[in-house]
């Protein structure tokens, strides 16, 4: 993207399992983005990021579409949108080429290698969604971020690469086919989410992004001002709400609506005390009172199921154990009472909530998070924009070092 198109239109669509989003934003003559349209409709024939349902999610996406348009007076036709799905997978790859002549490594030299991955990495049926060079070699001089200009006989690199099954892609661009937009961009869900609330510095220093979706929850690891890796749970608020259904005996709405207003991660004494009243499902009229405690005590065990599914990831990356400590809770789940103490006790990390940059002209009427996913695609298309516009300044003789290439170098050595 240009510069001239950062001054333009972006229509940015969020499409997950319990609701699409959709914000049309426009960069004014001083390069800051300004919401001028957004919708919002149910998801439905959504499940965990998936289309189930080709009508069902056309209509929920044209709706969002149709309102966003509306206010910003103008036709989208195409769109900023995320990728969710829990057969996402994360590889990281090294690959090393020889460089004849020990000349000097060029910008070719670079694709060449990074292209070779691509293409080597991929099983048949899968599409790359994301690929991030994490660090280079040159000969035995291990963690360069930079190669070009350096004179070498090898040069390797390591990759994260993000991939996903074609299938997933097709029915999501069929949907959007009816609701007659194509795809500029396709961004993973767990790292728009993620770029909403982190910080440069966060992503330096090393953070993890935990967001706790409707139908999945995410992970994502930065460090070294990068990210690392990406994982999902095919789990999130809405088995929460499921087990409430089963658990009382009450329609999903009413679930919902229980642990939203009473739910919590922990139990306290006044729970016993505090009384809630539940309809009956199928018995119209018909309501028991239940105490509080008995509601957090069916969400309690799915929670810590979760957290420790988190856990789980965590310790097959140890060499990411600087950025698991310290995380950001994102999504309609974090608002959960408690969950920022349940998550950094269980995990053994410092934990706080996060919470979306503004950007000017954004609906207030709905809840901080509601936007997150869109307002991590602008970002996304905004830290492309830099990279683009920095790519002729950056320094093609000086190699550049980071704790990155070292954590890479221990993995190897040690794994």
């Amino acid at each position: 993207m240009s510069k001239k198109n950062l001054k333009s239109v972006l229509t940015l669509l969020d499409v997950g399992t319990s609701k699409v989003c959709c914000l049309i934003v426009k960069f004014g003559t001083d390069n800051i983005p300004e919401v001028i349209g957004s919708g919002y409709a149910p998801a439905n024939g959504i499940q965990a990021g998936a289309i189930v349902d080709m009508e069902a999610a056309t209509e929920s996406i044209r709706t969002a579409l149709s309102q966003a348009d509306a206010q910003a007076g103008r036709l989208t036709t195409s769109v900023v949108v995320n990728i969710s799905s829990t057969q996402m997978k994360a590889h990281h790859i090294y690959k090393e080429i020889d460089i004849s002549d020990s000349r000097p490594i060029t910008g070719n030299d670079v694709r060449r290698l990074v292209d070779g991955i691509i293409a080597g990495c991929l099983a048949e049926g899968d599409e790359v969604i994301h690929s991030f060079p994490l660090s280079y070699t040159v000969d035995k001089e291990q963690n360069i971020q930079d190669p070009r200009g350096l004179y070498a006989s090898k040069l390797g690199v390591h990759m994260h690469i993000i991939v996903l099954p074609e299938s997933q892609l097709r029915n999501l661009v069929a949907v959007l086919d009816r609701c007659h937009v194509s795809i500029n961009t396709k961004v993973a869900t767990p790292y728009a989410s993620a770029l909403a609330t982190v910080t440069e510095e966060e992503k330096s220093v090393g953070v993890t992004v935990i967001d706790f979706g409707a139908g999945t929850t995410s992970v994502a690891i930065f460090l070294d001002g990068g990210l690392v890796h990406l994982d999902l749970i095919p789990q999130g608020g809405n088995i929460l709400t499921k087990d409430i259904t089963r658990g009382l005996n009450t329609s999903f709405s009413v679930a919902e609506r229980l642990k939203t207003l009473h739910g919590a991660a922990f139990l306290s004494p006044r729970d016993e005390i505090e009384r809630l009243i539940v309809p009956i499902l199928g018995e119209e009229g018909t309501n028991i009172q239940i105490p509080q405690a008995e509601l957090i005590s069916i969400i309690i065990p799915r929670l810590e199921e979760i957290l420790e599914n988190i856990g789980d990831i965590f310790k097959k990356y140890p060499y990411f154990v600087i950025a698991t400590k310290h995380l950001i809770l994102n999504g309609g789940g974090s608002t959960l009472e408690g969950i920022k103490e349940k998550t950094a006790t269980l995990l053994g990390a410092s934990a706080r909530i996060g919470k979306p940059d503004n950007i000017r002209g954004l609906p207030s009427q709905f809840a901080p998070y509601t936007f997150s996913a869109c307002i991590g695609l602008l970002k996304y298309v905004m830290i492309q924009e830099r990279s683009l516009l920095n790519e002729n300044f950056k320094s093609q003789s000086t190699p550049k070092k980071g704790f990155i290439g070292k954590v890479i170098q221990w993995l190897i050595q040690n794994f």
